[in-house]
């Protein structure tokens, strides 16, 4: 039996734990957040500029509200029943960054980070494994339904242009961009907060004299 390495997923919790009294579901929130966000109203001949149908397609990760889960927890809640191996974990990260940061398309935000993390997690999935989960499984254990599920994978698909395939060498890239950006934010957290927290003044005594 071969051993399982950092590259090969675990074995997934059974289906029947998702069932089960320990399992707790989790409730994404509402998606497109807010009506005054931009929305393309026609498809077809008459359709909206595409850089207006981008942005209503980017609507699709949004939240009302930001999860009441952490990003962590989120990723060892989708790895504990659901694992994906490090080429998926990479590919999704690389489809991030290309919307967010090369096309800034979906800002990465407390709204928009879990529904972008689980539609590119899914699409990598499928683009890069032969491993997939059920739709209902991998949507119950995102919090979503699974009608919203594959609406996060159309929006990524069609964000992306459909060019999903990666190579090694962007892989190699992306872990490399990916580590520097680890050291950069730690440099970060031990330096900036003591600048960043200036005490309050306090409110002003008053003295009452009779």
């Amino acid at each position: 039996m071969r051993s399982r390495s950092s590259s090969r997923p675990a074995t997934p919790v059974p289906s029947d734990d998702l069932k089960g009294p320990r399992f707790r579901g989790i409730d994404m929130g509402s998606p497109e957040a807010h009506h005054h966000e931009p929305s393309a109203r026609d498809v077809g001949v008459d359709a909206e500029p595409v850089h207006v149908q981008q942005v209503a397609i980017a609507r699709k990760f949004y939240s009302r509200k930001p999860p009441p889960i952490t990003l962590l927890d989120y990723l060892m809640r989708l790895q504990r029943y659901c694992p994906m191996s490090t080429g998926v974990y990479l590919a999704a990260a690389s489809y991030i960054h290309k919307l967010a940061v090369e096309d800034k398309m979906v800002p990465v935000t407390g709204r928009t980070v879990h529904r972008l993390l689980l539609g590119t997690l899914r699409v990598a999935m499928k683009a890069l494994e032969d491993l997939r989960y059920p739709q209902a499984r991998f949507a119950g254990v995102g919090g979503v339904r699974e009608s919203e599920l594959q609406k996060l994978e159309i929006s990524v698909c069609y964000l992306m242009e459909f060019e999903l395939q990666v190579t090694p060498e962007s892989l190699k890239r992306n872990t490399l961009r990916l580590q520097q950006a680890g050291m950069q934010a730690t440099l970060y957290h031990t330096k900036v907060p003591t600048l960043m927290m200036p005490k309050l003044p306090g409110a002003a005594r008053t003295e009452v004299t009779a």
